[in-house]
């Protein structure tokens, strides 16, 4: 309730004052008793300070306590953020690993050693992408990212091969190959920031194809059994809902390439790396021969 709302306590009869004077004759008792009144207030008057200076302390270290743990958090945050932007910078694979791996098991806390050390990455499954430091790692430069590191995993759209494939013997090579399918997997935090890079890539040969929740699931298992793109832009989740369907348009082995789009921070400093999916969509696919690159 706010002061304004508070009713004002009438005052008692006693503690009015009129501006007359009144002539009170007390008898013995009376005077004893309003002795004892004052001094019952004396000693009132002397326990107040101690009590207030009491609460006053108690108060100050609990503003102390509280300003503290607030200050580690902060310290605390700060020291994340900065580990998330360096992690994608740098050059030792073992220093990756031993970071996936530490949030692995924070975030599977119930779980025995023996139990974690089989979720754990491997410093082999990962590459370092620190020759591009001198560049931001933003959407306007992943496509210049993606076209000059596995410019051999896109689909060729010159022209002259496109005439070639008019050829029967050519046609022969493209079914072959089509067994053989490589994609490149870009993991994102959210559906939204996904789309986002599937508009980012518009411009490489053969684009991208996305993968959301958003998208019905045979809609997407349809997409990837016929697509041109080597290109998948998805969340984690969703790439393991595709992965695991019973139709199997898209296996495992198929994923050589994962680039994680771990620059990226949303409004609360997270990123893909604070959903519990992409370590397990890391695993699976790591199991099955894929490469792991922080953007």
């Amino acid at each position: 309730m706010s002061k304004t709302d508070a009713k004002p306590v009438s005052a008692g009869a006693d503690d009015l004052d009129d501006g007359l004077d009144y002539e009170v004759d007390l008898s013995a008792s009376d005077s004893e008793d309003v002795h004892l009144i004052q001094d019952e207030e004396e000693t009132k008057s002397k326990d107040e300070p101690k009590h207030q200076t009491e609460n006053n302390e108690g108060g100050k270290k609990r503003k102390a306590k509280s300003s503290k743990l607030q200050e580690k958090k902060r310290i605390k945050m700060e020291i994340d953020m900065s580990q998330k932007k360096n992690l994608s910078t740098e050059t030792a694979p073992e220093v990756i690993a031993d970071y996936i791996n530490n949030k692995i098991r924070q975030k599977n806390s119930e779980l025995s050693a023996l139990e974690l050390s089989e979720l754990y990455l491997n410093k082999s499954d990962f590459r370092s992408t620190s020759e591009i430091n001198d560049k931001p790692r933003n959407l306007d430069n992943l496509s210049a990212f993606i076209d000059s590191k596995f410019k051999n995993m896109l689909p060729n759209t010159s022209k002259k091969n496109k005439k070639a494939s008019k050829n029967k013997k050519q046609k022969d090579d493209e079914s072959e190959s089509k067994d053989e399918r490589k994609f490149i997997s870009i993991l994102s935090m959210s559906a939204i920031r996904a789309c986002d890079i599937h508009r980012a890539l518009r411009d490489i040969p053969g684009a991208s194809l996305k993968l959301i929740n958003k998208n019905k699931l045979h809609v997407d298992l349809n997409l990837v059994k016929s697509t041109r793109s080597r290109v998948l832009c998805c969340t984690p989740g969703r790439l393991l809902k595709v992965l695991d369907s019973e139709e199997l348009q898209l296996k495992g082995e198929e994923i050589k390439i994962v680039i994680l789009d771990n620059s990226y921070l949303d409004q609360k400093q997270q990123n893909v790396m604070d959903i519990k999916e992409t370590f397990e969509c890391l695993k699976a696919l790591a199991d099955k021969g894929s490469k792991i690159y922080l953007y």
